[in-house]
């Protein structure tokens, strides 16, 4: 009964309803992802071939999405609780002014190389102008979504993500099957679920009068400024999870160890996207008492704990459902994954709490912190990835990220003490109203 009562007041809790929605809403688009695979992996539809030419897609379209969105999406989160509505306005018009500009530097970089591009990676010579417009409509998509976040519009963020998800796949089914586009197909339903989110973006930017061009060249600066240390933080992230993998190919780890690894990272991963789509609730929350002068070390202590509370209490059932999963549900040569899939999942769950910390230097803009803490983490991520990969292969690999990650959490602990104390404790002075 009392289990049953907790879970009646957590259901009638805002805090929690709004969490649950923000994970169902990431959760949605990779459903139905799932429940396509059968389709876009039938030859009928989706050659082998055609699903290289999406996967080289998808990873350059990460590669480039740094570089033209220069953590400006970090930036305005944190300007629109610190600055007034009009000169947050002018910040977030030329955050898409300078985005555009890098795009084209981007398409103008990538001509250059086409033909070398082309011979080394095969890559479609289409992709020197889809992949950096398609990375700066993701920006302007993010742009969106961040504002809606800020401004607490729980409902208009899970009904702008579902509809962006069901228009991306509806189209790319209806492109891939009936019209046997390939991988064409699927790039135009991202392409036009990103056209029309951004349509709506510039209504609602519009209607809410987010839009203003009387910015001077020192706005243009100063999100530059603040962009190059972001980008070496997203370099540190980068290093710290996705280039282990490159790590245990360099030492040419066991292709049928390396696919236990996988289902591990994957299954793993689940825990921090979940700790995403709590931050999505709780940065604003902390943001916005921050910009109204109410914060103290009592409070960011008490939504820090509130926050590992929500963490904890969504990792464990996903830790459980994971080993079901593969004890009950998924061949059982992978069961040798399990000691990985507990590595990757404690690594995730500390990240999540180290995104905590890391948003203070964020919020204040910190440059030189960002920049030196980030320096140093891709540094030492590189010696400690090398030595363990190459002493205990795909263990070390999972083990290499785990140490990353703690080293990191003293890192940022060390770098935000200061800062965090010199704020609140000594009571920083009144700042601005929120956008």
């Amino acid at each position: 009964m009392a289990a049953v009562n907790l879970l009646k007041s957590a259901v009638k809790n805002p805090a929690y309803r709004s969490v649950a929605t923000y994970i169902f809403t990431n959760f949605f688009s990779k459903g139905i992802s799932l429940l396509l695979i059968p389709v876009f992996t039938n030859p009928r539809y989706l050659t082998p071939s055609d699903n290289g030419v999406l996967s080289l897609f998808s990873s350059n379209l990460m590669l480039m999405a740094p570089f033209v969105g220069l953590g400006m999406i970090q930036s305005s989160s944190a300007d629109f609780f610190r600055k007034n509505k009009e000169d947050f306005s002018k910040a977030f018009t030329s955050n898409f002014i300078i985005s555009f500009s890098l795009t084209l530097i981007a398409v103008f970089v990538l001509y250059l190389f086409r033909d070398m591009l082309q011979q080394k990676f095969d890559l479609p010579v289409s992709f020197v102008y889809i992949i950096p417009f398609l990375a700066f409509l993701i920006f302007c998509g993010e742009q969106l979504f961040a504002l809606i976040r800020n401004r607490n519009e729980v409902k208009n963020f899970a009904n702008g993500g579902i509809t962006k998800a069901v228009i991306e796949y509806g189209v790319s089914v209806v492109l891939v099957v009936f019209f046997f586009k390939g991988w064409e197909g699927r790039v135009w339903g991202i392409a036009v679920s990103l056209i029309i989110v951004n349509g709506i973006g510039f209504w609602y930017y519009a209607k809410h009068h987010y839009l203003s061009f009387n910015f001077t060249l020192q706005h243009v600066w100063d999100e530059i400024k603040f962009g190059i240390p972001v980008i070496t933080y997203q370099l540190c992230v980068f290093m710290l999870g996705t280039t282990n993998k490159l790590f245990l190919a360099i030492f040419n780890a066991d292709k049928h160890d390396l696919g236990i690894y996988a289902i591990a990272c994957v299954f793993g991963t689940l825990v921090g996207y979940l700790g995403q789509s709590i931050f999505l609730y709780v940065q604003p929350k902390v943001y916005k008492s921050i910009s109204e002068n109410t914060a103290t070390m009592a409070s960011l202590r008490r939504e820090f704990f509130n926050y590992l509370l929500m963490l904890t209490a969504v990792a464990v059932p996903c830790v459980l459902f994971v080993l079901f999963l593969y004890y009950y549900v998924i061949n059982k040569v992978y069961l040798p994954g399990i000691p990985l899939f507990f590595l990757v999942s404690v690594s995730s769950f500390i990240w999540q709490l180290n995104n905590y910390l890391f948003m203070f230097l964020l919020y204040f803009k910190a440059k030189k912190k960002i920049f030196i803490l980030a320096a140093i983490s891709v540094c030492v991520s590189v010696v400690v990835n090398t030595l363990m990969v190459k002493h205990f292969m795909i263990l070390g690999d999972a083990l290499s990220s785990l140490i990353n990650t703690c080293i990191f959490s003293i890192l940022v602990f060390l770098f935000i003490k200061k800062l965090v104390h010199d704020k609140f404790a000594l009571k920083a002075q009144p700042q601005n109203t929120t956008a």
